[in-house]
């Protein structure tokens, strides 16, 4: 189980991560609003923005001796916030003493930018060692696998051999070889499947895509993919605590799975994001139809709390091989970005790739 517990680790870990972004980003775009309009209503986000990202910082940096390679960049990460926390708080006494329009604004701003840009590669640096130390685990996984079906493998030879020596001892190995089995078989589900909604993980996802476009290539085939990230998960989280959070992933993910066909192919491929690999479908009109199925199917809440009920949106990039792209990586990356500017342009609703 040391294998199953270091995989969640770096699941919650890259969760973390991600989140990090996010709240810097929330923090910047709050500021900005503020500096823009003078609405301090703007400042609210922004403070609350700024707490969670020391939290979340400090969080990550906890692990950091369960993660040794996190260090450097943590170090480098550590500075540049830092920074961005001093150009801030100079911005916002320039904006109480000099007024919206100061030149030192403009600079102020740039300086910002460019830090927010070196946060992010920062960040991406830290997911980067995270995707390698999940590719690791997979890998001792696989390992552990094939150790158990090769031992199972070996009790039913010597159960043949002493079959008719004693009945006892053949009873025994019958039922270690069977226990044997289902732990290879328990291995091999958590290796390939997300631990809280049961769905494909990444791994699995990233396999069947490639086996998708194969066999489209081989049948002059379409091969659709749905990027999906939850609209209000964080706030979820944030209101009620993580517990809550999960339950209502479980929920969203029940009620996508309920106007999905047979043969789409559903996987959680991290914190709130999914991706949805379609077939059999003749024009890019269909998959918007399913899109709006699913954006359809949040409306309605995911769960109750204290009689209150507790709604999701969803936000849907499109992308399609091998009209738009040319493999794998493009169809992935294009789906994502088409996802992005979803967010960016209102939420829940659908945006093809363009």
């Amino acid at each position: 189980m040391a294998l199953t517990n270091r995989k969640v680790e770096i699941s919650d870990t890259r969760y973390e991560i991600v989140k990090l972004m996010n709240t810097i980003v929330d923090s910047e775009t709050g500021l900005r609003g503020y500096l823009m309009t003078g609405s301090v209503q703007f400042l609210e986000p922004y403070k609350r923005s700024a707490k969670e990202t020391s939290l979340l910082f400090s969080k990550i940096k906890s692990r950091e001796e369960d993660f040794t390679r996190f260090k450097p960049s943590l170090i480098t990460l550590d500075k540049l916030i830092q920074e961005k926390s001093n150009i801030i708080k100079s911005t916002l006494r320039i904006q109480l003493t000099a007024g919206s329009y100061s030149p030192h604004l403009t600079l102020s701003a740039d300086a910002s930018k460019t830090l927010i840009d070196k946060i992010g590669l920062e960040i991406n640096q830290l997911d980067k060692i995270m995707q390698e130390e999940a590719e690791l685990v997979d890998v001792k996984l696989s390992l552990t696998i094939n150790r158990l079906k090769l031992g199972s493998l070996i009790v039913v030879i010597l159960i043949i051999t002493i079959l008719l020596i004693n009945y006892k001892r053949t009873i025994w190995l019958f039922e270690h070889a069977s226990s044997s089995q289902e732990l290879a078989e328990e291995f091999g589900y958590l290796a390939m499947h997300d631990a809280l909604t049961h769905l494909p993980n990444r791994r699995n996802f990233e396999q069947y895509l490639k086996k998708s476009i194969s066999q489209a290539n081989r049948h002059w085939q379409k091969v659709g993919l749905l990027y999906m990230d939850l609209d209000g998960f964080k706030l979820i989280n944030d209101q009620y605590g993580h517990d809550v959070g999960d339950d209502a992933l479980i929920g969203s993910v029940a009620k996508i799975n309920e106007v999905l066909r047979d043969s789409d192919f559903l996987a959680r491929i991290g914190g709130d994001e999914f991706a949805l690999v379609v077939h059999n479908f003749n024009d890019p009109k269909e998959l918007l139809v399913l899109a709006n199925r699913i954006i359809q199917a949040l409306k309605t809440p995911v769960m109750t709390i204290e009689e209150n009920d507790v709604l999701m949106g969803i936000s849907i990039g499109i992308a399609i091989y091998p009209d738009q792209v040319k493999n794998v990586k493009e169809l992935i990356t294009a789906a994502d970005e088409a996802m992005y500017k979803a967010k960016a342009t209102g939420k829940n609703q659908a945006v093809f790739h363009a």
